[in-house]
């Protein structure tokens, strides 16, 4: 190994580097060099690389040699803020077959090599903060690609390849601070991605449909169309569900507070939501939407009847499901709860969901900062409904003289 980081006034290599025929290992992270000498490609046994700078220096551009067919067993190669510019690269970097991990971030290049695209073996690239390039490089040539930094790249619609979905191996991609106001579709074919990361990117608006092995999404949640887009594809994916003992729910974890788009929000040990009246629509109402923060573990739901005949109360186990090992600090998980997870026909005694009235989860004596919405496919048209609802309601309270209520529930209410 050879070690010069951080060596401050380090401005060059000698030519006669390239005949360390056994050095494995160069590390010249944050030193002046800015133009390796062209035999370095002659370190066929090299596996690591990096000229990684802390900060790029505006009056010097990097320049990497051509690869001629060296340095073959290359696997890691950092050039993060290099300020490297179109032609700094070689045009032949495709050549380098065995690397594995390739970190361009923070340069200024508007185009990269066309061979980029035949790094078959490339599990990991960094582009991040490389706010000048034009176009990303053609995905399909890296079917290995396990992690993909795309951070503030100034991508726009479109900007993002349709044929991105062909990553089958992505883990994690990250899109953080770009100005698309929509993602491709086949986002939905990243049949690995477990983390995906839109936080910062203020233009969007709609999220597209998950994979299913997606467990942990980073995004901007002040933005109301982002959450209700999060949960309505959390409903399309939720399918065939019965009650049962205990019933698994997907969830999806994230960071930050409790998103203001629930309207009820507080702290506790358990959620209490008194419903509206008439509150479930079919083929409108999804399902309730709930986010809490902390730990992830199992709840109990309860749906009691307006008028409690201590039979036709609804109880569900909610195993809640996240394949993530590790979550990060100040964690929010989101998960939908669909009406067909808590409703036993066998126990309504020919009551409808509208003649129950009050929701409660419980989170096992801990408390949490939790958030919890009524889930619609349009609102907007539910929100008209009711109001027509609401209107009929009142002119028959007024000719018919009924005041006929149910004592148990105001005890419940009461209670609550």
């Amino acid at each position: 190994m050879l070690d010069v980081s951080e060596c401050s006034k380090l401005e060059s290599f000698p030519e006669e580097i390239g005949d360390l025929e056994k050095l494995e290992r160069l590390n010249a992270w944050d030193t002046l060099i800015s133009r390796p000498p062209s035999s370095i490609v002659r370190l066929n046994k090299l596996k690591f690389l990096t000229f990684r700078k802390e900060e790029s220096e505006d009056e010097v551009y990097f320049v990497f040699p051509q690869v001629n067919e060296g340095l073959s067993s290359l696997e890691e190669l950092h050039l993060c803020n290099c300020n490297i510019i179109d032609g700094g690269l070689p045009e032949d970097i495709g050549s380098l077959s065995s690397l594995k991990k390739l970190d361009l971030s923070g340069n200024k290049f508007e185009h990269l090599p066309r061979s980029i695209a035949q790094l078959t073996a490339l599990q990991t690239l960094y582009l991040s903060w490389c706010n000048r390039l034009q176009e990303l490089p053609d995905f399909t040539g890296m079917p290995s690609l396990d992690i993909l930094g795309l951070n503030c790249c100034n991508i726009s619609d479109g900007g993002l390849p349709e044929h991105i979905g062909c990553l089958s191996f992505l883990t994690t991609l990250t899109l953080t601070g770009n100005n698309f106001e929509y993602l491709p579709r086949s986002i939905a074919q990243l049949g690995a991605l477990k983390w995906l990361d839109i936080s910062g990117c203020q233009n969007l608006t709609q999220l597209p449909e998950f994979p299913q092995q997606l467990h942990t999404i980073d995004a901007s949640w002040r933005n109301d169309s982002i959450c209700n887009s999060l949960f309505q594809n959390m409903s399309s994916l939720q399918h065939d569900i019965s009650t049962s003992n205990s019933l698994s729910l997907r969830v999806l974890t994230s960071k930050g507070n409790i998103p203001s788009w629930f309207h009820h929000r507080g702290t506790g040990t358990s959620v209490i939501v008194n419903l509206p009246e008439n509150w479930y629509v079919r083929d409108n109402f999804l399902g309730f939407a709930v986010c809490y923060s902390g730990r992830l573990f199992d709840i109990t739901a309860n749906l009691i009847p307006l008028c409690d005949d201590e039979m036709s109360l609804m109880t569900q186990n909610l195993a809640l499901s996240n394949h993530s090992l590790r979550f990060p600090s100040a964690a929010i998980h989101f998960f939908l709860v669909p009406l067909a997870a808590l409703w036993d026909t066998s126990k309504a005694n020919q009551k409808t969901p509208n003649d129950y009235g009050i929701i409660t989860l419980s989170f096992l004596r801990e408390t949490k900062n939790y958030g919890f919405r009524l889930l619609y496919k349009d609102e907007a048209k539910v929100k008209a409904l009711l109001q027509i609802r609401r209107s009929s309601d009142e002119l028959r309270k007024n000719s018919v003289n009924n005041e006929a209520s149910c004592s148990s529930y105001k005890k419940q209410r009461s209670h609550f």
